[in-house]
């Protein structure tokens, strides 16, 4: 007797079944693996203490949105969460910034205890009025700075960041690639954790937590 032919589409069917749940759970793996990495990233991340000259961080002095000197020692005791980008960005500045007044949000009361900083890598066109203008679309709370060319550059290279121009800057064509990271700077003045781009801003809450605890003890 042959082996009937319902007998063997049947069976076809069960194999692709099998198949395609194999698949399914192999590509929750990949997923699951993939945000594994990321926590682990984010939560035994050091303080980054390196020998001094490669130190992360430090204190800096620009001008505010309020078109006044500004140093970051004025927010000693807070936490801060410190981000570098340009009032023109189309994504990667407004998501973030959401994200950061999504998280401030998240913590109530403790909010008042975090110091958002955005730190212009377009000073060109960011003028503390502009920054004014654009920050007030995310909150009360957030501190925009900016400077000369120079003094930006300072600040960059002690949070070894980067930014470089795209276009025909003298026109004012152009946009700019910059770090995405999110600094969380402790409040004695340390950088203590560094926050990729793209991550949901109860990553950002959970770090600032951290930080507030030891506040609080």
């Amino acid at each position: 007797m042959g082996i009937k032919p319902s007998y063997i589409r049947e069976l076809l069917v069960l194999l692709t079944l099998k198949l395609f749940n194999d698949l399914r759970t192999i590509t929750k793996m990949i997923i699951s693996i993939r945000q594994l990495i990321l926590l682990l990233f984010i939560s035994v991340l050091p303080a980054l203490s390196y020998a001094e000259e490669n130190k992360i961080g430090g204190d800096f002095k620009l001008t505010s949105q309020l078109n006044e000197p500004y140093s970051s020692i004025e927010a000693r005791g807070k936490v801060i969460l410190l981000f570098f980008g340009f009032t023109h960005c189309p994504d990667i500045c407004p998501n973030t910034l959401s994200a950061v007044q999504t998280a401030l949000g998240q913590l109530n009361e403790d909010a008042k205890h975090v110091q958002p900083i955005f730190i212009t890598v377009d000073p060109q066109r960011d003028t503390p009025e502009i920054l004014r203008s654009y920050l007030k679309y995310f909150g009360n709370n957030f501190i925009g700075l900016t400077g000369s060319s120079k003094e930006i550059d300072e600040v960059v290279k002690q949070f070894q960041g980067f930014y470089y121009y795209e276009g025909n800057v003298e026109e004012g064509l152009y946009t700019v690639d910059h770090t995405s990271n999110l600094y969380i700077i402790s409040p004695e003045g340390e950088v203590t954790n560094i926050i990729p781009y793209g991550l949901p801003p109860n990553v950002i809450t959970e770090a600032i937590q951290k930080q507030l605890v030891e506040i609080k003890t």
